[in-house]
Formats: structure tokens, C-alpha cells, sequence
């Protein structure tokens, strides 16, 4: 084994040869370099490699690391191949439970079959729901809750805590949350099959219970090294414990700083109870291989606001400056989102000139669809690696869209059955006819309709109102069709009732309605607008399509020049470019969410802090002013960075801030 390029702390930490050690391993601190290192330095301890156990949380990282070990082994002059175990939390404990002859399935459920099985439940408990009686809760929001429950469910089996599980539910299913959940286990227990979470809290209770089985597999795996140790949930940290044996040769290593998955139950606070409860010895890897000093600065201002962390003095490798003179980090504002994207169009297309790596990251997937159709619109090359639908199958956009083809006479009679009630106009479904929708036709289904006289006049009386609307909007621009449907029509009130006691989804719906404005500003009438959608659908479907085509992990990490690669900061985990944006540095966006409480905010400053770490030479971050409308506040992680700037009057800053033309800036006016 060769440690000629390893620094001393790398070598303090491949050398930790027995006992409890915990690693704080900063960004681009060369994490998977040290624990492949000191896997061959344990084999040539004379460790056994069927006794050493790597867990990683992506079965990706798995076979990169277990990829890079064999090569390391066969550059350090072996030809045999080393049995080493690696694998994911998930995969190793599926072996345990085979191996232990306890698990009755070995097929586990796709998230399309759990979805199958919550949403008659849902629809069950909906029933008694005042917004499903009043028809404001329609199939679309239904399908969204069943993604919301489902992630909830998951949340309460990797951390047991019932009510922080339930509080992760949309408001209206917190009550039933707990019913809803004992339904569902019983509904997969009647497949045969298994629900991918439940195998973590299986093997925890058979290292509880079964002396036999503990035993055994305490024998089998001796040592044990973890990656990414702060994305660890109560759960695993429990079968962990229970899976090392004295002397507890547990080698975690992570970073609290980059714990972004509460969400799904992970405790970054994992770490300090590995420490206390182990004695376990702390090392630090604390420099940093990727980015330039002033990106590590200013990364290290924003992180060092959290409270709750373990305290960390991190270097950067490199020097200041970049060779071609730009300066590494930049601040930038921007009135409204057109400008800020058209912006960052502009200075993307030119990283991509000059043949560099980029990157666009987003806090959600909503975002990072917004911003792929403007790239598709303006022709820039993007990727997009993360699955997800097109924005424009959100279900706000082909409500629409639905009243758009009404408008131009061109409406089917699914486009009437999505919007005739939102707002609630109380009109039957039976009197929707088939084909064209035909307001004429349908008045005169309630003549002949057996109801009282001056309810069926109501609802006539309706009808015509609504086909007045839809006529005012003819030769109007497809934006200006748009705000009179949020407004003159009332579906942006409809939309804001319908979001009840959950402002952060009125605020997430708020922000689609925006960039649905300017998005339609791009076209001359709905006919090239629809086009633009089936054209940027199929796109997609083909990027779908590649992306089963498996890639290397290297490959991937290697992040190719074709494009700029768009992604939310959790997909960008353990990710590099040379050049990353991040957009909308807004309150509510980052942090997200209304009022969030300390602990979450904590959380998302971490997931501020991943972003900016997966830059290497240039990172970007902008924000929106708004207007007196809807004015916008900058992102309060941007404070110490602003601090930065504003002393450059007196003295040269390494950073930049630098606003739109419309807009006049001023530290001090405007944070």
C-alpha cells in the first residue's frame, strides 16, 4: 500500500487499526480514497477479507467503491481477489434476513404497486373529508397525497416515531395517519410481498431477539466501515450497534455538515450518540481537493451559522483565483424570474464554450423542470438524470390548459370535466356529453333534467356565465389568458382554498403559477404553446430512455461537457462541476418552506451548503426582488456572504455581487 499522496490526517485515519473511530470527512476531502486505503491496510494486518463489511446508502457508491478497491488492490501488486463485503444498508440486510432463513418474500414492491395499495384506502377516509364533499378534493390532489403518505409511512418504519411521521402527512390525513398506516401494512402483508423499508426494522429485531443469529453474524463481520455516516436513521444505527461485537471495530465515516435527509428519517445527531456511546476516537479530514479557496470560504461562512455541529477548521487545496480571471464566487440579483433565467441561459452557454462541466442546482424537482423547459425553449443542451414528469403534467397546468382549449372552441369533454367545478360551479358530470364540449347541449340537459325550477335555471344561469368568460379570452395572448383564469375566472382562489391549512403547499403552487405566466409569455397562442409541451414531453421520454442505459458511476461523476446538468441539491450529493449555479437563493426556497423551525432550517442550511460545495472553480448564486405585488426576500444563508461584500469598500473582496441592470443593490437596504 502506497500513501506517498495521502496527508496526514488521511494516514491517521487508514491506519486506525482496531476499536470505535468516527471520520469528519469535509466535501471533496477524499473520503472513498481513505476507507479503500484502509481496507488494504487492514488485509495486510492480516484481517480477513470475508470478516471486513463496507456499507454504503446508494448501490451506486457500492460498486463505485468496491470498483475502486479491486483496482487499488491490483495496483498495489495483488492478483488475488479479495472477498471483501460491500453493499447498502438495504441489500445487506435483505442477505441477513435470506441467510437467516426469516424473510417470507423475496419480491419487493414497486412504488407503483404501494401507491395501488394506499389510494383506496385514501379514497375510504376521503370520503369523509368536508373538501371531498364540497368537490374540491379531485383525483389529481389525491394522487399527490398518496405520494405524501406513502413518504410519511416510510419516515415512521426507519425512525418508529409516530407523530413526527404523521406531522410529514398533508394536513388533512395527520388525524387518520396512524388508521391509514395499520390499512396499508395489512394491505401488503396480503400481497406477499415486502414494502422496501420494512426489511431495515426486520433485521433489527432479529440481532435483538435471536441470540443465535446475532451471534453468528457479530463472527462473520468484525469490522465494519460505514460511508456517509450522517445519512444514517435510527433504525440502521440500532441494527448497527447490534450487528458489531466487542472491540466495536466501527469505522464511520461522514459529515454532519452534509446531512440533507431528514425527510427520510436520517439523524445527522446519529453522530455525536456513535461517538458518546463507543468512545469512539474522532479524526478530521480537513482539506479540501475540489474547489478553490474562496468557494470553501464562503461555503464554510454559510455552514459555520448552524448551531448544532461538530466544530471544523477546513483548507482548500488550491489557490485563490482562477486563471481566466473570473472571480470564484458571485452574487446576483434579479426583479423576476425571466431575467434571472435568461441570465443564466446567457452565462451557462458560455461555460459550455469553454468546454467546462456545469451545473444548475434546485431545492425542488418543480424548479428544475420550470427551468429545463426554458432550456429546451432557448436551445441549450441540458441532462437531467433524476426521473421526473414534465412540469406541464402538473395538474394546475392542464387545468389550464383545459380552459384554454375551451376558449378556442376546441374543447374536448375531458377539458370541461377538469375545470367545470374550480371554482365550484355545481354542474352535473351527466350533463357533460360526449366529443365537443357544447354549452348549448349541455343547457339543454338540464331542461329536460327532473329538478326543481330554480335549480336548474342556477345552473344554466352558471353555464352561460362560465362561456361568457371563456369567450372574453379569445384574441387574447396566451399570458394574458393565463392571469385572466387566475383572476377574472377565480382559480387562483379556487387553488388557494383548496391548499387549506397548509401554506407551504399554497406558496409551492403560488410559484408554478408564475412561472406559468412568463412561460406562456414565450408563445402566440395556445396552439404553439401545446405544441412546445408534446415536443418537450417526448424530449423527455427520451432522456428517460438513455437513462436506463446504465453508466458508470465514474462516468457519471465525471458529469460530460454536452450539456449543463440540471439537478436538485439532493440528487447532486457527491456530485462535481467546474462551474454551478444555483438560482432562487430566496426565502421559502432556501429555507424552504413558511416559518420553518430552527431545526429545519439548520437542515436546509446544510443543503445550501452541499450545493455550494459541488462547485470547483466558479459558483453562482442569484436571487429575486419581486415586485410590489409580490415583493421577495433574499435568502437569510446569503448574510454572511453579503458581510463579505459589503467590507469590499474598504478593502478587495474575493467575492462578487453583482445585480441586473433594473436593479440598484445595497447591502445594507436590502438583507
Amino acid at each position: 500500500m502506497d500513501l506517498t499522496n495521502a496527508n496526514q490526517a488521511q494516514k491517521n485515519a487508514i491506519m486506525h487499526l482496531r476499536g470505535p473511530c468516527l471520520v469528519l470527512a469535509g466535501p471533496g476531502s477524499g473520503k472513498t480514497y481513505t476507507i479503500t486505503n484502509r481496507i488494504l491496510y487492514l488485509l495486510e494486518q492480516g484481517v480477513p477479507p470475508e470478516q471486513i463489511l463496507v456499507i454504503t446508502f446508494m448501490k451506486e457508491a457500492a460498486l463505485s467503491m468496491q470498483n475502486r478497491f479491486q483496482e487499488m488492490a491490483k495496483a498495489a501488486g495483488g492478483s488475488r481477489f479479495y472477498p471483501v463485503n460491500f453493499g447498502t444498508f438495504h441489500s445487506i440486510f435483505y442477505h441477513i434476513l435470506r441467510e437467516s432463513k426469516v424473510l417470507r418474500s423475496n419480491e419487493l414492491l414497486k412504488n407503483s404497486e404501494k401507491k395501488n395499495l394506499i389510494l383506496p384506502i385514501l379514497k375510504t377516509y376521503a370520503r369523509n373529508h368536508e373538501e371531498v364533499q364540497d368537490a374540491k378534493q379531485g383525483p389529481d390532489t389525491l394522487n399527490e397525497d398518496a405520494a405524501s403518505v406513502l413518504s410519511a409511512i416510510g419516515y415512521y418504519k426507519n425512525t418508529m416515531e409516530m407523530d413526527a411521521a404523521a406531522a410529514k402527512a398533508p394536513a388533512r390525513w395527520r388525524q387518520d395517519f396512524q388508521a391509514v398506516l395499520k390499512e396499508y401494512e395489512q394491505a401488503v402483508k396480503r400481497t406477499g410481498r415486502l414494502d422496501f423499508d420494512d426489511m431495515l426494522y426486520n433485521c433489527k429485531q432479529l440481532l435483538q431477539k435471536d441470540d443465535t443469529a446475532r451471534n453468528y453474524w457479530q463472527k462473520r463481520f468484525r469490522y465494519i466501515l460505514i460511508d456517509e455516516f450522517q445519512d444514517i436513521n435510527p433504525v440502521q444505527y440500532e441494527a448497527v450497534k447490534l450487528l458489531a461485537a466487542s472491540p466495536y471495530n466501527l469505522f464511520a465515516v461522514g459529515d454532519d455538515d452534509q446531512a440533507i435527509y431528514g425527510f427520510r428519517g436520517s439523524q445527522p445527531e446519529c453522530l455525536r450518540r456513535f461517538q458518546e456511546e463507543f468512545g469512539a476516537k474522532q479524526l478530521l479530514l480537513d482539506v479540501n481537493y475540489r474547489s478553490k479557496a474562496e468557494i470553501v470560504d464562503a461555503s464554510l461562512m454559510v455552514i459555520e451559522e448552524n448551531k448544532d455541529r461538530f466544530l471544523k477548521h477546513l483548507r482548500a487545496a488550491s489557490g485563490s483565483g482562477n486563471p481566466d480571471g473570473t472571480v470564484p464566487v458571485g452574487i446576483h440579483a434579479f426583479p423576476d424570474r425571466e431575467g434571472q433565467y435568461g441570465y443564466l441561459c446567457q452565462s451557462i452557454a458560455a461555460g459550455l464554450a469553454a468546454g467546462e462541466s456545469c451545473a444548475a442546482l434546485f431545492r425542488t424537482n418543480s424548479y428544475m423542470q420550470g427551468f429545463a423547459a426554458r432550456c429546451k425553449a432557448m436551445g441549450i443542451p441540458y441532462e437531467m438524470k433524476e426521473s421526473a414528469s414534465s412540469i406541464y403534467e402538473h395538474f394546475i397546468v392542464k387545468d389550464v390548459m383545459a380552459y384554454l382549449w375551451l376558449a378556442t372552441k376546441k374543447g374536448m369533454r375531458e377539458h370541461m370535466l377538469r375545470v367545470m367545478n374550480k371554482p365550484s360551479r355545481y354542474i352535473s358530470r351527466e350533463a357533460v356529453g360526449p366529443g365537443e364540449a357544447d354549452f348549448g347541449k349541455m343547457r339543454e340537459y338540464y331542461d329536460r333534467a327532473e329538478l326543481p325550477g330554480r335549480q336548474a335555471m342556477e345552473a344554466k344561469e352558471r353555464l352561460s356565465f362560465l362561456e361568457r368568460q371563456l369567450t372574453s379570452l379569445a384574441g387574447r395572448s396566451p399570458r394574458l389568458s393565463v392571469s385572466y383564469i387566475l383572476k377574472g375566472i377565480g382559480y387562483e382562489q379556487y387553488l388557494k382554498e383548496l391548499s387549506g391549512k397548509e401554506p407551504e403547499k399554497w406558496e409551492e403552487w403560488q410559484e408554478l403559477l408564475e412561472w406559468l405566466k412568463e412561460d406562456a409569455a414565450a408563445y402566440k397562442d395556445v396552439e404553439e404553446w401545446a405544441a412546445f409541451q408534446e415536443e418537450y414531453a417526448k424530449t423527455l421520454e427520451q432522456e428517460r430512455e438513455a437513462g436506463r442505459k446504465k453508466r458508470g458511476p465514474e462516468e457519471k461523476k465525471q458529469a460530460g461537457k454536452q450539456g449543463v446538468h440540471l439537478l436538485t441539491v439532493h440528487g447532486a450529493k457527491g456530485l462535481e462541476y467546474d462551474r454551478v449555479w444555483i438560482p432562487d437563493c430566496n426565502e421559502k426556497v432556501f429555507p424552504h418552506g413558511t416559518m420553518p423551525e430552527e431545526s429545519a432550517v439548520e437542515e436546509e442550511r446544510r443543503i445550501f451548503y452541499v450545493a455550494m460545495t459541488r462547485a470547483k472553480k466558479n459558483l453562482e448564486l442569484s436571487y429575486l426582488t419581486g415586485t410590489k405585488e409580490r415583493p421577495r426576500q433574499p435568502s437569510r444563508f446569503l448574510n454572511p456572504l453579503y458581510s463579505s461584500v459589503s467590507s469590499s469598500n474598504s478593502q478587495p473582496s474575493r467575492y462578487s455581487s453583482k445585480a441586473s441592470s433594473t436593479f440598484s443593490y445595497s447591502a445594507s437596504s436590502s438583507m
